[in-house]
């Protein structure tokens, strides 16, 4: 009970600060650093909070999980109050690095903490639905909290607060969380990681997975990149944080009837790469749908609505499915998994704020969305022809979806 209440308290503060700086960040950055600022600011940040740990997570499982949690907590909190001094863009840009990693450490260490200090797969299972309610709890009360701050002009005050999250989750998790003793004494060489990263991928299911994974995620990370920045051409920018309320809040209410007809569609026999397919189809289709209601701004509600059924179809399948890569190698899948998702979601938050900035103010707001709906949807069709194979594990029970 205590590990649950520490490491549900600890998600809802730090997803409460993600959340409320995510829908704005693009606005944040675009406003000082103008389209290709923008971009790789956004790319910068992604890359970090997604794949940092990869590099040394060898080293990190030398020392004990609550400890690096915490330091990870603190470097987040650190960067996050420092970008509230407006520093000139490069140091901005050192600064969000060093927040990902910060992010990117704490993520990686609360999986292996789970995995160490809750055997059993029921435990872990109703520890993980513990914490993805608390993220959706503050993925649905962040967006509120962080577009008034910016609509008031107060964006030090969003730096502020965010880092004051992540400082409390650190003490949370350092006063609350039982701890554990390390996972090894030695640490493994990256080369020898990565070896084992590109044997899991070399299969022709495993290329098809990773090209999927790769393109969804890169349509996914138009949400936070080139969304924001379309709701502020088309409406008032106090009203752009009710897009992302109910994105999280059709989520919580679609995920358990779409995670039920999985788990029967898995125990059937499908594949968990043509769900995939589906779900990044779905994903796919928002975009444009949006950008053909752009004129009625309460019908692209329509479009979030689809995408959040292509999330709550899409985000858990992901670990499912690279769990089956190799079940005897869980640590490394979960490296593949970040080294794909990282690929994929960086260059979409890149693309997404410079590639709208720039089609938009030459070809209309619905350019950029147009030109994502038609690539996404031409490239899944490709590697539909493609075939789709089994994965080498014959077991296909869901793996939790676990927040970032």
């Amino acid at each position: 009970m205590r590990r649950t209440l520490a490491l549900t308290t600890a998600y809802l503060l730090t997803h409460l600060g993600y959340f409320s700086l995510l829908p704005v960040l693009p606005l944040l950055l675009e406003r000082g650093a103008g389209a290709a600022g923008a971009g790789a600011a956004l790319l910068c940040f992604t890359v970090s909070a997604r794949a940092a740990s990869v590099l040394i997570s060898g080293r990190l499982e030398r020392f004990p999980a609550r400890g690096c949690m915490t330091g990870g907590l603190l470097l987040a909190a650190a960067a996050f109050t420092a970008l509230a001094a407006g520093p000139p863009f490069p140091v901005l840009i050192v600064l969000l690095f060093a927040a990902g990693c910060g992010i990117s450490v704490n993520g990686l260490t609360v999986r292996a903490y789970v995995a160490q200090a809750v055997p059993g797969s029921d435990d872990r299972h109703k520890l993980f639905t513990a914490v993805n309610l608390a993220v959706n709890v503050a993925a649905s009360l962040g967006p509120v909290a962080g577009t008034f701050l910016v609509w008031a002009g107060r964006g030090d005050g969003l730096w502020l607060a965010v880092g004051g999250c992540y400082l409390l989750a650190a003490a949370t998790t350092r006063l609350m969380m039982p701890a554990v003793p390390a996972a090894r004494v030695e640490a493994s060489t990256l080369r020898r990681r990565l070896s084992v990263v590109r044997g899991i991928l070399r299969s022709p299911y495993a290329r098809r997975l990773a090209a999927v994974t790769a393109l969804g995620w890169f349509v996914y990370a138009q949400l936070f990149s080139a969304l924001p920045l379309f709701l502020a051409d088309i409406t008032d920018r106090r009203a752009i944080a009710a897009y992302f309320t109910a994105n999280a809040v059709a989520v919580i209410l679609l995920q358990a009837p779409v995670s039920a007809l999985v788990a029967r569609r898995l125990k059937a026999g499908s594949s968990p790469l043509v769900m995939l397919r589906h779900g990044c189809l779905l994903l796919t289709l928002a975009f444009p749908l949006m950008a053909v209601v752009a004129d009625l701004p309460w019908l692209v509600f329509l479009g979030v609505v689809v995408f959040s059924l292509g999330e709550a179809l899409y985000v858990p399948l992901v670990d499912t499915a690279f769990a089956d890569l190799a079940p005897e190698s869980a640590y490394e899948s979960f490296n593949a998994r970040q080294i794909v998702t990282a690929a994929g979601e960086s260059l979409g938050s890149f693309a997404g704020a410079t590639g709208y900035l720039l089609l938009g103010d030459r070809l209309g707001h619905g350019a950029w969305f147009l030109a994502v709906g038609a690539a996404g949807t031409a490239l899944l069709g490709l590697l539909a022809l493609r075939g789709t194979a089994l994965p080498p594990s014959a077991s296909h029970a869901p793996a939790p979806k676990v927040a970032p």
